[in-house]
């Protein structure tokens, strides 16, 4: 195919997919309340706590999840407050946002339930990283947004294109930066470009939806336009993808002693334009089967 035919297809295709997401039904206000909330704040559980009072859907969620089998309470939770303390702030945070999203994206078949495992698994994987390495600023809950919305393309793919979805899954792909390539090839346009487009239409923090675009410019850490927290984002939310399609791809990945996986992430999970990443490779070949697992019981807890 032409540059000529390629780029009116992807013109073409985007117009239309385009049409479609402004269909989507806006986010619930609840949650960009909770997305100002600044968790290392401390009277960030009193904000919460305090939003939940005036929002009856927020409250009536805390309260189901608390009593919920994942939660498994000895005694039933009455108490808002007492819920609140049990499940912990953040957590209500990071599932209100991932049910919010969720009920937008409604994953029905079992692949499109696999785009939302995967999103789940970025998120708590970022966030992790962020918490224990401090040689930058990202912040924790920003990195599990963005973990969370970096493939929201995808989402609307499965929504409003699902047979290109299909096809492009169909064409085969084993890690991250191939599948933006299989996407030109089938689409003429990528899932990231579409994902930028969602965010705008759904009025998300411009950082989410530049995340979401720039997430497979595997360069971007090394351009000195962008600001450093930023490339130091994306740069996580990469790692984190890679490390859970590895997941996803290689089923006997938990079969592999630490010294194992550590040697199997540097070879398929790090690439060379990161130069000198810093990443907590160690650390994160030791946790990974535990956020995997974490990952696992939160998107089960939301149905997914």
């Amino acid at each position: 195919m032409s540059d000529e035919s390629l780029e009116k297809k992807s013109t073409s295709n985007l117009e239309k997919i385009t049409r479609h997401i402004d269909q989507l039904p806006m986010l619930p206000g609840v949650l960009f309340q909770l997305m100002k909330l600044n968790s290392d704040d401390d009277e960030f559980y009193d904000h919460v706590y305090a939003l939940a009072k005036t929002d009856p859907p927020l409250a009536t969620f805390i309260l189901g999840y608390a009593n919920s089998a994942a939660s498994s309470p000895n005694t039933p939770i009455n108490s808002l407050q007492t819920a609140l303390t049990r499940v912990g702030s953040q957590t209500i945070v990071d599932l209100i946002t991932t049910l919010s999203v969720s009920k937008v994206f409604v994953p029905s078949l079992p692949e499109h339930k696999a785009i939302w495992k995967h999103s789940i698994e970025t998120a708590t994987i970022a966030s992790f990283i962020t918490k224990i390495t401090h040689h930058h600023e990202v912040d924790p809950d920003l990195a599990y947004m963005c973990g969370l919305l970096h493939d929201i393309g995808r989402f609307v793919l499965f929504q409003f294109a699902p047979k290109a979805l299909d096809e492009t899954d169909a064409v085969g792909w084993a890690a991250p930066d191939e599948l933006p390539l299989v996407e030109q090839k089938i689409l003429g346009t990528s899932h990231a470009e579409i994902g930028y487009i969602a965010c705008q239409k759904l009025h998300l923090p411009n950082v989410v939806s530049s995340v979401a675009r720039h997430h497979h410019n595997y360069n971007i850490c090394r351009n000195n336009k962008a600001p450093k927290t930023f490339r130091e984002l994306v740069l996580i939310i990469q790692f984190a993808d890679f490390l859970s399609v590895m997941a996803i791809k290689v089923p006997d990945w938990k079969q592999l002693k630490t010294n194992e996986l550590k040697t199997y992430i540097n070879n398929h999970c790090i690439m060379k334009s990161w130069g000198d990443h810093k990443l907590p490779i160690d650390m994160i070949a030791e946790a990974l089967p535990m956020l995997i697992d974490k990952s696992d019981k939160l998107a089960e807890s939301l149905g997914v």
